[in-house]
């Protein structure tokens, strides 16, 4: 299945402002250009660290077998070319549908991708980059925008947290990921993995900012701020000596993306998500590892435990959304400019979140949500089993999984997942 099926069920609407889209991308990367960021710092010529692998001895690393072996010798930080769990999904489309529409459907907002105001949302992200005087003025001025979204907390909206947390840290990493995937492909242009990312990371985000135009609170200064953030991350996890501070014997940092599903009752979309996940060592003397999500649905804190050199079992206290029940309209609030932290918190679920990971790649995931109402979520990512097939067809090497969801107020809902599509058809009921 591909993604021109999501494009049937928008609106007409859903093509305006690609122009301006890509004239922004083309902009930023001639900015890049311009400014010297965006040479390759000669590190195929001349920085060892591409050449020299011994860096990363994490035990949760991949140790690639002959056949995962990379085209070429590189120091690949947090793409690894594995075929199983979320890895095996990962892609230009897996970020598009998981970064790039992970709103709708949350936070007051309609799951229906029909019902998204892209004309609207498109105008709102143009006008916010474009008149950013303007942006500051209507905020309440310079300190007090800087106080809003940039200054830790220096206001009560907590906004700064998803742009360190998510903008900076989770899709700067994602843009370099991405890099490092688009070289796995064709490792003979370098450059050109470099443009696709960044053009993959902004594209991505744009959609996200346009999305979320329907959120009760958005405002101007939201996706400019955001703008920022992406783009001091991109720059910065562009160098080696800043993203081997987030992959090393100590820290580990992911992309752990949900599985998206289309339900062609109404074209509402679900079970997509958008979390970054870190792991560190507590100390010398215990295996346990901190463990940190954040993002979409999952934000959670706990605790990691080894169970052998390649999987780990992660149990974090943490959040989860609900999913509405087909042709169910999500009841809309009211749209203010000034919220809290606090605000948008009640607006999650509390839940008890169980995830498996096999040197990174997320394998499976369980959420129980107990406040405000029960909830379970359960995901297996793809994997390939010997000999199996569907229907009398082999399967070979596509993966397979599947998600079952059921809920006290919500919807429920299961079926199967494969490893070459990001996005599938699912029903609820």
């Amino acid at each position: 299945m591909s993604f021109p099926l999501i494009i049937s069920i928008l609106t007409p609407n859903f093509t305006h402002g690609f122009t301006a889209l890509f004239r922004l991308i083309v902009l930023t990367i001639s900015a890049l250009f311009s400014t010297g960021l965006l040479t390759f710092h000669e590190a195929f010529a001349e920085d060892t660290s591409y050449t020299d692998n011994k860096s990363l001895t994490h035990q949760n690393l991949p140790k690639l077998s002959q056949a995962e072996t990379l085209p070429i010798e590189q120091a690949n930080y947090f793409y690894f070319g594995q075929q199983y769990g979320s890895e095996a999904q990962f892609g230009f489309w897996n970020v598009m549908v998981n970064v790039g529409l992970v709103v709708p459907g949350r936070l007051g907002t309609q799951p229906q991708l029909r019902y998204i105001h892209w004309q609207e949302g498109w105008k709102h992200v143009e006008s916010s980059l474009t008149s950013q005087t303007d942006v500051f003025k209507e905020s309440g001025g310079t300190q007090e925008s800087l106080d809003k979204e940039f200054i830790p907390f220096a206001h009560p909206s907590g906004a700064w947290l998803p742009n360190y947390f998510l903008h900076f840290l989770g899709e700067g990493m994602l843009s370099r990921k991405l890099e490092e995937y688009y070289l796995y492909e064709n490792p003979d242009s370098p450059m050109q993995a470099k443009i696709k990312a960044i053009a993959t990371t902004l594209a991505a985000q744009f959609t996200n900012e346009v999305v979320e135009h329907e959120l009760p609170w958005e405002q101007r200064l939201d996706p400019l701020a955001d703008f920022y953030f992406n783009m001091a991350g991109i720059i910065a996890f562009s160098f080696d000596g800043f993203a081997k501070l987030f992959n090393n014997d100590y820290l580990n940092y992911y992309y752990w993306p949900g599985q998206a599903i289309i339900d062609p009752q109404d074209g509402a979309i679900f079970n997509q998500g958008e979390q970054y996940y870190f792991r560190s060592h507590l100390g010398f003397f215990s295996d346990t590892q901190l463990a940190i999500i954040t993002g979409m649905p999952a934000s959670g804190l706990g605790l990691a435990y080894p169970l052998n050199a390649d999987d780990t079992i992660s149990v974090l206290w943490g959040t989860d959304v609900g999913v509405t029940k087909p042709h169910k309209k999500v009841e809309k609030l009211e749209r203010k400019t000034n919220f809290t932290a606090s605000e948008i918190a009640d607006l999650y679920n509390r839940s008890v979140n169980i995830y498996w990971d096999r040197k990174g790649s997320l394998m499976g995931s369980v959420t129980l949500s107990y406040e405000p109402f029960a909830q379970l979520s359960l995901n297996l990512y793809p994997q390939t089993y010997t000999g199996a097939s569907l229907f009398g067809l082999p399967l070979g090497e596509v993966g397979i999984g599947g998600y079952f969801l059921t809920s006290e107020e919500g919807a429920s809902s299961l079926g199967i997942t494969f490893s070459f599509t990001p996005i599938m058809l699912g029903y609820r009921w």
